[in-house]
């Protein structure tokens, strides 16, 4: 053993911190490699930070994110080049799933090997030079114990990772990029590997150069149809902000919205001046089912009933699209108050709204509150609950219940009007049949826009085929 006298152990810390640093920085400025596949060439590199996971980056469509470990650092993996004349040829004989996706993998678990191999060869060597640097010779043991540290850091990076490992985090992608390149990204992840015909069809559209790639990004068709009988959007607390129906308008072209839920707070104070929004819904020529809460009013209503395309619940269920929605408007609907209803209030109303709903011969497919309060006895009883009213967007599995409150979809309005923004959110629910022809839930896709960074983040969670849900997930609360 080594024995370091008082006056070189700082001096001897000092050198193992800057080892630690060294290691990183090496791994990350140079632990980089390449792998091809056919006409495709990745770029496979380390990106050290807090979030790690799996980067999958298609320029310029945007980029997947899949939390695979839980170590603080990411595998980048880039689309870099595509050879289009080689391609062009291919797609005219795309070989089956079977066929591709074993050569595929091979090659990326080799590229993973090879990657791996020059983070311990950069570590080492930007740890070697730093001893020299510092003129610490291969003579001095220290040189040694400095290699040795750097080894162990990217030998504890790699086992760490390798440990927590989870090949389930393909279920779950999180999506920046273009918002009209959403769905095509979402579902590169979730069905393309079932879908390699209809990739190839939508890959012709782009073969012939890379400039009309960037040039039609936003205008790819999804891969697939995902296989899905609705897409229900859902939608909270607009509070005022026209922008809100651009952003809608887009999430209902690009994500083949069916029908659209909103769960109240369409205006802040429901005057006569405030009710003007209501001509945007009438735009949108999809079915709106609209749930009043606290910032609603008798106007709004008598408005939004006039409509043909909307259809308010304030205390019953609907039969809309296959679907059965029970819903209840907030205590504060019922006048110009805007007020948030005392506590004896809401326990009235939920009190009476759940006993009605559990006496429904059938259980409703999706139950729509303004407050979580009105509902949270029929947690357990229904497959979905929807309401807003907090600003906070949150999804979690409670029960069997699926519970997502879509935050503020008009960014709260001008209560957002600060300098870090209040992002745009709200969720897409996809609906399918089983093979008794009843409906059940397939997956859904969360969607957050920040104004003020101009992000788009969307992340799709996958439910079992069963439309049982047995599995109880911590709610993603995000402080928004």
């Amino acid at each position: 053993m080594v024995k370091f006298n008082i006056k070189n152990w700082q001096k001897t810390l000092m050198i193992l911190i800057l080892v630690f640093i060294t290691t990183l920085c090496s791994i990350q400025l140079f632990a980089k490699t390449s792998f091809k596949y056919n006409s495709f060439s990745f770029n496979l590199r380390t990106k050290i930070g807090a979030n790690g996971g799996t980067n999958l980056v298609i320029p310029p469509v945007g980029q997947l994110f899949l939390k695979t470990h839980l170590t603080p650092w990411q595998l980048i993996v880039t689309l870099d080049e595509i050879n289009f004349v080689k391609l062009e040829q291919e797609l005219n004989s795309l070989p089956t799933k079977d066929q591709w996706l074993g050569v595929f993998q091979a090659g990326v678990t080799k590229a993973i090997i090879r990657l791996f191999s020059l983070m311990f060869l950069y570590g080492l060597l930007g740890t070697a030079l730093l001893m020299l640097f510092f003129r610490i010779l291969p003579s001095n043991k220290l040189f040694w114990y400095s290699l040795l540290t750097s080894f162990l850091i990217v030998a504890i990076m790699i086992g760490s990772t390798v440990l927590t490992y989870d090949s389930t985090a393909i279920e779950r992608p999180q999506y920046q990029g273009v918002l009209a390149s959403a769905p095509w990204a979402m579902n590169l992840i979730s069905i393309g590997l079932d879908n390699i015909e209809i990739i190839g069809e939508n890959l012709k559209k782009i073969s012939q150069g890379l400039p009309m790639l960037y040039q039609q990004a936003g205008k790819i068709q999804n891969i697939g149809a995902f296989q899905t009988y609705l897409a229900v959007l859902h939608v909270s607390d607009i509070h005022n902000n026209l922008a809100t129906f651009d952003f809608i308008s887009e999430l209902v072209t690009n994500f083949k919205i069916n029908l659209i839920i909103d769960t109240g707070d369409l205006t802040d104070y429901g005057t006569p001046i405030e009710a003007e929004i209501i001509d945007k819904i009438a735009e949108l020529q999809v079915p709106y089912v609209f749930v009043p809460g606290n910032h609603d009013s008798p106007l709004i209503i008598e408005r939004l009933q006039k409509l043909k395309n909307v259809k308010v619940i304030t205390d019953g269920t609907l039969k809309i699209s296959g679907l059965l929605i029970a819903g209840k408007a907030d205590p504060a609907a019922k006048d110009n108050s805007a007020e948030v209803p005392t506590t004896e209030e809401l326990e009235q109303a939920r009190d009476e709204f759940c006993e009605k709903v559990t006496a429904l011969s059938e259980p409703p497919n999706i139950v729509a509150v303004h407050n979580r309060i009105l509902a949270e006895p029929l947690i357990g009883k229904v497959p979905l609950l929807l309401h807003g009213h907090t600003h906070k967007y949150a999804y979690s599995i409670t029960d069997g219940t699926v519970v997502n409150n879509a935050g503020t979809t008009g960014a709260a309005g001008l209560r957002g009007l600060t300098p870090k923004g209040v992002p745009y959110s709200a969720a897409i629910f996809y609906w399918n049949k089983d093979e008794q022809d009843q409906l059940y839930l397939q997956a859904v896709d969360s969607i957050k826009i920040n104004g003020v960074e101009g992000k788009l983040t969307v992340e799709r969670h996958t439910f079992p085929s069963n439309p049982t849900l047995k599995e109880d997930e911590k709610a993603a609360d995000e402080n928004q």
